[in-house]
């Protein structure tokens, strides 16, 4: 008998071995509870997101697929449907193209660089919340174009509209007020933004103050939750890799030495730990019109889940799949979603990733981890490591 709930304690504990089981005995399996359907197989969730058959359009989070939250009543990019969706996602695309990212790399590595230098001379830090954290804030709130110092205090109230105690189905009021007084500040500088006039920036306040979406300006709301979810992405995602990686390195002292001896494999360590963990668990969507996978009907207004994290452990598309290995050089991958509503963001997270990993690897080749301090993410919808604390030998950088 199958006993998976995403919101029970030994899935948020542990997913694998329910996720193995999905996989094995019931790859779309119902719950009635939520109405909702959870897909755990790596092709049919790269199917149905190739073929367009759900709709994004009235939500995609846990809360609002299972538990029927409303989605933002404004549009944003990440919840629309195509072709909705194009007007709204080219106003970003030209600051996440490869060529574009590429050209932040002297400005993140800057960054990385003054971040680690007080932390070298103190031989010891936690990777998530003293370095990868930080520096994924900073550069979101350039791209967004807020101040650093009000993306980190942001940054603090998404860490608590996120945390999760045993027994918790979804968000609590407690979280929500965090949720508030973070959508209430971003709302106070868009205004401000909008009173001075469009700058000319090629910020995303910016560029959303003077580009217009299906017809017409963008409304405030609109900018609001845009941000937001800019900002959720944007500081969760390459913290939880990073750390998940200097982690499985740091268990795995062969593969390490190789990454440390040859750093052109820094990509592909990161790759992995971003398919062996992946930090965006799952997604949903809500079925359109009545389809058929694998012989169950999905009817029309039903949820659907995607298991993006198991998924990327499906044995039938990777060998050894439990195992993390650096030597695994992929075809395919979920990590970064699949279809209209892939990251957009996908480059960016490659490059920080990669940098923070060089640096890191570079200042501190031996590292070791400080397995006592060592903390799993207890989350419905992230997955990874939120405290990784490493020793080493101290130096001035």
């Amino acid at each position: 008998m199958i006993e998976y709930d995403p919101f029970s304690d030994s899935v948020m504990r542990n997913p694998w071995p329910h996720y193995a089981q999905l996989r094995r005995e019931d790859p779309v399996f119902y719950l009635e509870k939520y109405d909702t359907w959870f897909l755990s197989k790596f092709e049919d969730i790269r199917a149905s997101t190739t073929n367009d058959v759900f709709t994004a359009e009235r939500g995609v989070t846990p809360e609002m697929v299972m538990l029927k939250a409303p989605p933002p009543p404004d549009p944003v990019f990440s919840m629309l449907d195509l072709p909705r969706q194009r007007d709204y996602r080219r106003m970003f695309v030209p600051r996440y193209t490869k060529n574009a990212v590429a050209g932040m790399e002297e400005t993140i590595r800057a960054k990385t660089r003054a971040l680690l230098r007080p932390l070298a001379e103190r031989g010891r830090f936690d990777v998530y919340s003293d370095l990868a954290d930080p520096l994924a804030v900073s550069v979101i709130a350039d791209l967004i174009g807020i101040p650093n110092d009000e993306a980190l205090a942001m940054r603090e109230r998404i860490a608590r509209y996120f945390a999760r105690e045993p027994g918790q189905l979804g968000t609590r009021p407690e979280n929500e007020v965090e949720r508030i007084a973070i959508v209430t500040r971003i709302a106070e500088l868009v205004t401000a933004r909008m009173q001075a006039g469009d700058s000319g920036g090629d910020d995303h306040i910016s560029v959303m103050l003077r580009t217009p979406a299906e017809g017409q300006p963008l409304s405030l709301g609109s900018m609001v939750a845009t941000v937001y979810t800019w900002l959720v992405t944007g500081v969760e995602v390459v913290p939880l890799s990073v750390a998940n990686t200097i982690l499985y390195l740091g268990r795995s002292p062969d593969q390490r030495r190789t990454v440390v001896l040859d750093p052109s494999l820094i990509p592909f360590a990161y790759d992995e730990s971003l398919r062996f963990d992946q930090p965006t668990n799952l997604l949903g969507r809500f079925v359109k019109e009545p389809v058929v996978i694998r012989g169950r009907k999905l009817e029309s207004g039903q949820g659907v889940m995607f298991l993006w994290a198991s998924g990327n452990r499906d044995e039938e598309e990777f060998e050894r799949a439990d195992q993390f290995d650096i030597a695994r050089r992929p075809a395919r991958s979920l990590s970064f979603g699949h279809g209209a509503h892939k990251c957009i963001g996908e480059h960016l997270g490659r490059l920080e990733g990669r940098i923070l990993l060089e640096e890191i690897l570079a200042l501190a080749p031996e590292y070791a981890v400080d397995e006592s301090g060592v903390r799993r993410t207890y989350s419905e919808f992230l997955h990874g490591h939120h405290a990784v604390p490493i020793e080493f030998r101290a130096r001035t950088l």
